[in-house]
């Protein structure tokens, strides 16, 4: 992949969000729903190309998947979100998804998600 074909897929907000989520730790979508606070179809749809494009990988529990970072891909995705957040690049919103993410993990029972999105 050319670096300018990486750089399109930040380019599109809720993609540059999900991955910075996402350098967070494993996730399901209706997790990443209420962090980023985007609607359910355009995070799934999101996630659904980055798992295409090799960018994210999924894990099935149950009736739940769960999705992070591809570990081909993670370094580098961490290391332009980390310089960008440096700099102050949308540091105050990734701040934000970090806080709404933090405290919609504490909702896990035993380490899993049992409720769906809009929960905080």
């Amino acid at each position: 992949m050319k670096t300018a074909d990486f750089f399109k897929i930040l380019a599109e907000p809720t993609r540059y969000r999900l991955l910075h989520a996402l350098t967070l730790g494993e996730f399901c979508v209706c997790e990443l729903v209420d962090a980023i606070q985007a609607p359910q179809y355009a995070v799934s749809r999101h996630l659904a190309g980055l798992r295409k494009g090799g960018w994210v990988t999924e894990r099935r529990d149950g009736t739940w998947i769960y999705y992070r970072l591809a570990s081909g891909h993670a370094a580098l995705i961490k290391d332009v979100i980390r310089l960008a957040v440096k700099h102050g690049r949308d540091a105050e919103m990734l701040a934000k998804d970090g806080r709404r993410l933090k405290k919609r993990l504490t909702l896990r029972e035993s380490g899993r998600c049992v409720l769906g999105y809009d929960e905080i």
